[in-house]
């Protein structure tokens, strides 16, 4: 079946009103196919056949489409695959790294289901052509009955530089929804014994570093005296994950309200959930376990209560020496947030969570300034969402801006070739927010397709606007913090500091082009709105302090 590439649909402007922050660029949007010609699309890829590549969950079939006539050529139909909601079916998906030059492996993950249990394996399948069609062929199970549920089984699959696979598995959706007596097994580590049998039930909330036949790596870390597949634990939902040419691991981690994380992946490392959500600070967030209550089953759920007799944990409690702050935790919020704030149509909407989908990286200067940026797809906001990093890839400089609106649910992005375009695969179905961000949509713009966001080349130029003329880090702070202006914004320059509740706790006057140190004294833990003041406007940047 052929669809033909539909012609420009509308022209973007990208701004950034939410935070005042503006850039040069503007770019084309197109849609690759029409509306719903993609099932429930889980993971895009731009091939090393320049086809994009992309699994459709609920129908288990891997496809891949010419980006330039949206052409579709359906690669295989996996009968084993069973999906009940968007959590389940035909997950992620890699290239071996010579896939070009003699290994022409794909490797998928899928959930199944032999009997009353539901399960994800990992499987290799061969890629074969003949003329415009090609096939995956000779399945090769690598590793088999790792645990699955009906939420948040993440399955994001890539290959890192070591040559090893990488392999997210969520927490299961324990302690919420239909799910809330389930206990949350990301603080879980696999026993010996466990390992030995091949029982992988504690592997939920866990990256996994897997050899390519399946077995476990000999230099994976040794986690409380066993070595497993565990390469990290104390995750939720890590829906992005890949590796940087700096060689550092990234991944991307819904939060449950707030505190969407943004994390830098190393060998044995704790990243705290469910004892702690983004920073270890003490704010908007504490552990119900709902699991350890009298009765769990004959109780009516409520994810802002917790129950009599039930464990109830404040993020300080979790002491771990190997515990891992996150990256960045996005669009955090202090204890006093209010969730049922009036200019929200609904308390979902109230909710400062972006629902991360994916996450993808652009590396390179075809586009001015955003060389070295993650990019993380968004559910919630249809919007994808920018945050610089460093020369060392370690730290977020600056803060998020957002891109690429439209009314609909953006599920993975995947940068073309030429450093200058974008491919997104939308939902077919779902809720996502309109333009403000504090009201549901009435309907998707273009629901279960391919859009593509190529760079305008006529407005490319570097100029200098507010994203390039203020940076303030570092972000979390503590003591300090450094402003720096250039030279062409400072005119009657000052910056304020605003709390949660809008009230201006600290004033600077006159800032100079250049760094501006800006001591916090005893601040408060939480979010701040730093505000600064520039040649008759303002920027705005949220800080964190800690």
């Amino acid at each position: 079946m052929t669809h033909t590439l539909f012609s420009s649909l509308l022209f973007i402007a990208i701004y950034m009103a939410a935070n005042g922050s503006a850039n040069a660029q503007s770019f084309v949007m197109t849609q690759i196919g029409a509306d719903r010609f993609l099932d429930d699309a889980s993971d895009l890829d731009y091939g090393p056949d320049d086809y994009l590549w992309v699994s459709e969950r609920d129908l288990g079939q891997l496809v891949r489409i010419d980006p330039e006539t949206g052409a579709r050529d359906n690669l295989i139909k996996i009968s084993a695959v069973y999906s009940e909601g968007r959590q389940t079916g035909l997950l992620g998906f890699t290239f071996h790294p010579d896939f070009a030059g003699g290994m022409p492996y794909v490797y998928l993950s899928y959930t199944f289901r032999p009997g009353a249990d539901l399960y994800q394996r990992i499987v290799r399948y061969t890629f074969d052509e003949d003329g415009t069609n090609g096939f995956l062929l000779d399945p090769l199970t690598l590793i088999d009955s790792l645990p699955a549920s009906n939420d948040h089984n993440s399955g994001r699959l890539i290959f890192g530089p070591d040559g090893k696979l990488f392999y997210t598995i969520g927490d299961q959706g324990g302690n919420q929804g239909r799910n809330y007596c389930n206990q949350i097994l990301s603080q879980v580590l696999p026993t010996q014994m466990e390992v030995d049998a091949r029982n992988w039930a504690h592997y939920p909330g866990k990256v996994l570093r897997i050899n390519t036949d399946g077995s476990i790596p000999d230099d994976n870390p040794v986690i409380n005296g066993v070595r497993s597949h565990v390469y990290s634990y104390g995750h939720r939902n890590a829906q992005g994950l890949l590796f940087g040419s700096n060689g550092l691991l990234y991944s991307s981690e819904h939060g449950p309200d707030t505190d969407d994380e943004l994390n830098v992946i190393s060998g044995g490392m704790n990243y705290g959930w469910p004892r702690v959500v983004g920073f270890q600070d003490d704010q908007a967030y504490d552990y119900c376990d709902w699991s350890t209550a009298t009765d769990c089953a004959t109780l009516t759920y409520d994810k802002f209560s917790c129950p009599d007799g039930a464990t109830f944990l404040e993020e300080n409690t979790l002491t771990d020496t190997n515990y891992r702050d996150p990256l960045f935790a996005m669009f955090a919020v202090a204890d006093d947030y209010d969730y049922n704030d009036p200019r929200c149509s609904d308390s979902w909407m109230c909710r400062p969570n972006v629902a991360p989908s994916s996450l993808g990286i652009y590396e390179g200067d075809g586009i001015p300034g955003w060389d070295n940026s993650l990019l993380v797809t968004s559910l919630k906001r249809g919007r994808v969402y920018r945050l610089q990093l460093d020369e060392s890839g370690a730290r977020i400089v600056g803060d998020t801006t957002q891109h690429f609106y439209t009314s609909n649910r953006y599920r993975d992005i995947a940068a073309g070739p030429d450093g200058k375009s974008f491919y997104i695969i939308t939902d077919p179905s779902g809720n996502t927010s309109d333009a403000s961000g504090v009201n549901r949509s009435s309907g998707l713009a273009n629901p279960g397709t391919i859009l593509k966001f190529s760079l305008d080349e006529s407005t490319s130029t570097n100029v200098v606007g507010a994203e390039t003329s203020l940076r303030v880090w570092p972000n979390p702070a503590t003591d300090e913090l450094y402003v720096e202006l250039d030279a062409a914004v400072t005119a009657s320059s000052r910056a304020e500091l605003i709390n949660v509740k809008g009230q201006v706790i600290s004033l600077r006057q006159n800032l100079a082009a250049g760094v501006n140190q800006l001591p916090l004294g005893s601040l408060p833990a939480g979010v701040y709105t730093l505000k600064v003041f520039v040649d008759g406007g303002f920027m705005v940047r949220r800080v964190v302090v800690r």
